[in-house]
């Protein structure tokens, strides 16, 4: 299937009734993009579509339902998969999309998932890239701009710090599911699947964060992401311990779209060779809508045909200049990378 390069062609929103959804929707929108709202739901999403101030047409696709994917992803030049737990939903929906030569991009942070859509879409003839979101492509951009130019590196690390995270109801349960899931881990230049152990230790972030107890071999797509770009010999991903002693972060389902965008984060990457170390990171507010700009942004670019002729299942840095996304993220403050935002010392 040949893909399509119309920038006429609407984007579709899978799943866009949900927190995520809508935010997509409402960017896309905003920016002027005609749309295809897509979810289980005609009621919820007519009333969506009314809300919109863009052309917008409203498919009704349950997942079992792949003739109504098909027509979903038929409408569309790219799709966004908003709806979460991304193990159930990402694979149909993105087969659907590929069958109709519709680019895919997926909000997925699950790597067990992440690596399975890799190996299934490997030869895929759109670009598909499962995890454009906050957790996964945000780390995995920075990674490809911190190491840039850097050779035989010995290790990557990402570590998120992450306060006031309340999660929606799909976000509590890929959660549940990545508690019970073997752990993906990347070392000695090889994905390696075990047994999920809980394991922390220090790490140091940027002023005023200093040292902070991490969870370690945090469940993270950049495992899996980062090295098909970066010549690492390891990847680990660290989450701050006190993200989940937040008691709200799990009971969270029904909070307000405001209160939800309280959220804080900072994203580090450091990356060692033998030579240098080169420190990164990026600090803002409101994770879910920053995920959402993310997937926007690559979602406009492909529409516009602004990325290389590369298609397959790729990391968002095969497709993507870094520079260009992160600097379009909103309320976002980048430092330790040469020509895209503020300068600073590293942590």
């Amino acid at each position: 299937m040949n893909t399509r390069t119309s920038s006429d062609d609407p984007i579709a929103v899978y799943g866009a009734t949900g927190h995520t959804g809508r935010l997509v929707a409402a960017a896309l929108a905003a920016r002027g993009h005609s749309l295809v709202l897509g979810g289980r739901d005609t009621t919820a999403l007519t009333t969506l579509a009314g809300q919109l101030p863009t052309s917008t047409q409203v498919v009704t696709a349950p997942l079992e339902n792949p003739q109504k994917l098909r027509q979903l992803t038929g409408a569309a030049q790219v799709l966004i998969n908003c709806a979460g737990p991304f193990s159930h939903t990402g694979a149909p929906v993105a087969a659907a999309a590929v069958a109709q030569g519709c680019h895919y991009l997926g909000h997925a942070a699950e790597p067990l998932h992440i690596k399975q859509m890799y190996d299934t879409f490997a030869d895929a003839d759109v670009v598909v890239i499962p995890g454009m979101s906050f957790y996964g492509a945000i780390a995995d951009l920075l990674a490809a701009a911190v190491t840039n130019g850097m050779t035989a590196i010995d290790e990557v690390e990402v570590a998120y710090a992450v306060t006031g995270w309340r999660m929606t109801a799909a976000s509590k349960a890929a959660a549940a599911e990545l508690i019970q899931a073997d752990t993906l881990t990347y070392r000695d230049g090889q994905l390696h699947i075990a047994p999920a152990q809980q394991r922390t230790s220090t790490f140091t972030y940027p002023p005023p964060l200093d040292h902070q107890s991490v969870i370690q071999d945090y469940p993270g797509g950049e495992v899996v992401t980062i090295p098909r770009h970066v010549p690492t010999r390891s990847v680990r991903v660290a989450m701050t311990s006190s993200t989940f002693a937040e008691e709200a972060v799990f009971t969270s389902e029904d909070v307000s779209p405001a209160e939800r965008a309280q959220s804080a984060f900072t994203v580090v990457v450091q990356a060692q060779s033998p030579a240098q170390t080169r420190t990164a990171w990026l600090q803002g507010k409101d994770i879910y809508t920053t995920g959402a700009i993310a997937s926007v942004e690559a979602a406009a670019r492909l529409t516009q045909g602004q990325h290389p002729p590369v298609t397959g299942a790729l990391s968002p840095a095969q497709v993507f200049a870094p520079a260009d996304i992160l600097a379009a993220l909103p309320a976002v403050e980048l430092h330790g990378v040469r020509g895209i935002g503020a300068t600073s010392s590293a942590p």
